[in-house]
């Protein structure tokens, strides 16, 4: 098992960039993380860190070795968890990801939920609209919405989002009817991340360029902004279902709602996942469907 030694300090050192930090990550000192560094430089016959006073970098072997590195330690939680799988309670630390809206109002009730359920669970969330890093960072896996990206990360499909186009009444009332995909160039848009709305007509999908007075990237400033009479936003259905039920907003132009979207949860394509993870994304798959 020599041959193990200081892989996981110099991966932490490497995804760290400095040994405080390795050693912060690992909870040892750098005196430790130093020395299990050097041990393993030893073992492999390579400088793996270019090391100065200002300056910590990989070395070219470094670089083809960190791959690697991650490589073997997925296969041996792999084969810790292989062991694992005839656990009863789920236990130990999960790390995530989601996105912040997303995570605050549907993912982060059910993780609170399962941790009270399995007392013996830790949880590192980390609320983030970008697309982080999982191997590189150490995650779990992350809740990704929509459609994906090719790659070489494993999915599953947890729930479904719909996207509909919605309006306060009094704006409906006091303009020009919506009837039909064309008729948004008479209307006032509000406008989020991309000013192209997704429909489906007569089967095909077409993507509409829209425009107005009001662009923001936040789903809650557009709904807020549609309920004073601004004009009409394209949302997913959570942003909306509430004011809707309230008849705060109205939907309009449903004939020509897109395709609804996944809501996934991706993670490294890893041969066993940890009891752990597969139980919580089970309580996550059923408590999103019944929401």
């Amino acid at each position: 098992m020599d041959r193990w030694i200081g892989i996981d300090e110099f991966v932490a050192v490497a995804v760290c960039g400095s040994f405080t930090g390795a050693a912060d990550q690992l909870d040892t000192s750098v005196a430790q993380v130093s020395r299990r560094v050097k041990a393993l430089e030893s073992t492999l016959g390579y400088q793996l860190l270019n090391r100065t006073t200002r300056k910590l970098s990989l070395t070219t072997e470094g670089n083809v070795f960190l791959s690697h590195a991650k490589h073997l330690q997925h296969v041996l939680d792999d084969a810790t968890s292989a062991l694992r799988q005839r656990d009863s309670q789920p236990a130990g630390k999960i790390k995530m990801t989601a996105p912040v809206m997303y995570g605050e109002q549907y993912i982060m009730p059910l993780v609170n939920q399962f941790m009270s359920k399995y007392p013996n669970i830790q949880i590192d969330m980390e609320l983030n609209n970008n697309q982080l890093d999982l191997i590189e960072q150490g995650f779990d896996f992350a809740i990704r919405l929509g459609n994906l990206k090719d790659s070489s990360m494993r999915a599953r499909l947890l729930t479904h989002r719909q996207t509909l186009v919605c309006g306060a009444p009094e704006y409906i009332d006091n303009n020009k009817p919506i009837k039909s995909i064309a008729d948004l160039d008479n209307h006032a848009c509000l406008v989020g991340q991309s000013s192209v709305w997704r429909f489906v007509e007569k089967g095909k999908e077409r993507q509409i360029s829209v425009k107005g007075r009001l662009r923001c990237n936040s789903g809650w400033a557009l709904v807020d902004a549609a309920k004073q009479g601004l004009g009409l936003a394209q949302l997913p259905h959570y942003y909306l279902i509430e004011e809707i039920e309230k008849g705060e907003l109205v939907e309009v132009l449903n004939a020509f709602r897109p395709e609804a979207e996944g809501v996934w949860a991706v993670y490294p394509p890893r041969r066993y996942l940890p009891t752990s993870v597969r139980e919580l994304l089970e309580f996550l798959a059923e408590g999103l469907l019944s929401n």
